[in-house]
């Protein structure tokens, strides 16, 4: 099933079109690798975008009844595209997570504070197949980036100049709306078991600290103490977990690593794009043919978070005392 992408979304990105019309890099920065564009808070746009996402839907890891985000772009004359996001359903965690990401992109591109080509457009499907019919696997264009193991989000913000990741294992700087990559495990790539995440704070549970996210999941029971328990909690007192899409919270305790990016200047993504499509090797290559030989080889090796940490410049979580220069209240 396939749900629209919501014409009265165009509109709340209105005010952000001022404000990357007036983007500076280096306004000023909470770490070495954080840019802000102008005093555009992408992390409350995702919120936005998740409050308009369905509930549910289904989860499903299986090719054939999964059912991937679809992108179309429409020309409007001028030279410009205006874009549209289809969410599918059943989906997974990085399905999910990458339909909110394309969202953010059309709120951007229909209210004209990013130009993007028809190409380039087209580079951000969720395809399973390369422009010349053979299957793509994890690494091979902007989608299979994002869904590999190890963190896709990372690689995919590092690649575009949109944003910067960070670690940060006592949820101080972290921010609701920053992509999460979850590790259940302490293995990077084939041996990894992990979940692909929107960041929505943290709360106590029974006395339990909790981790919340937004992604798409399914429920099941999980071994904890000597006994059997929810595999994930809700994220309020009245709220329910689904399996789809859906705000759910896990125990800290579950989780062993946590990558954190955070997207700060998404005027970047046309050259970002572009500079993808430049590496492809390819004439007149486009994004969808750029290959991440590191995340390539995740599919069938493991790897190290040591490793991780320097090939998607991923750095320790700024003390509390940058804060103030950062311009972000850290989480609360």
């Amino acid at each position: 099933m396939k749900f629209p992408f919501s014409i009265a979304r165009l509109t709340r990105a209105g005010a952000a079109v001022m404000a990357l019309a007036a983007c500076s890099a280096g306004a000023h920065a909470g770490s070495p690798r954080e840019s802000f564009c102008g005093n555009v808070d992408y992390n409350a746009m995702i919120l936005d975008i998740i409050k308009g996402m369905p509930v549910g839907g289904g989860y499903s890891l299986n090719s054939r009844t999964l059912e991937l985000p679809t992108v179309t772009a429409h020309n409007i004359g001028r030279g410009q595209w205006q874009m549209r996001v289809y969410d599918g359903t059943p989906s997974h965690c990085t399905s999910a997570t990458y339909t909110v990401f394309l969202h953010l992109v059309a709120e951007l591109q229909n209210s004209g504070a990013i130009r993007l080509t028809q190409r380039q457009l087209q580079s951000l499907v969720a395809d399973n197949k390369l422009p010349d019919g053979s299957s793509r696997v994890d690494g091979e264009g902007p989608f299979a980036i994002f869904n590999s193991n190890g963190a896709g989000a990372a690689a995919l913000l590092m690649h575009t100049g949109t944003g910067f990741s960070f670690r940060d294992d006592k949820l101080g700087y972290a921010r609701p709306g920053d992509l999460l990559k979850i590790f259940w495990n302490e293995g990077v790539g084939s041996n990894e078991q992990g979940h692909q995440v929107i960041y929505m704070g943290k709360r106590q549970v029974a006395g339990r600290d909790m981790v919340c996210f937004w992604s798409s999941q399914r429920q099941r029971k999980k071994k904890r103490d000597g006994r059997h328990e929810a595999l994930y909690f809700a994220a309020s007192d009245d709220g329910k977990v689904q399996d789809g899409y859906g705000k759910v919270c896990r125990p800290r305790s579950d989780i062993k690593e946590m990558v954190f990016s955070r997207i700060t200047c998404m005027k970047h993504l046309p050259a970002g794009l572009a500079e993808m499509a430049r590496l492809s090797g390819e004439d007149a290559g486009t994004a969808d043919q750029f290959v991440d030989q590191y995340l390539r080889k995740l599919r069938t090796t493991s790897s190290d978070h040591i490793t991780l940490n320097r090939m998607y410049d991923i750095v320790a979580a700024p003390s509390p005392a940058t804060f103030a220069d950062s311009g972000i209240a850290p989480s609360r």
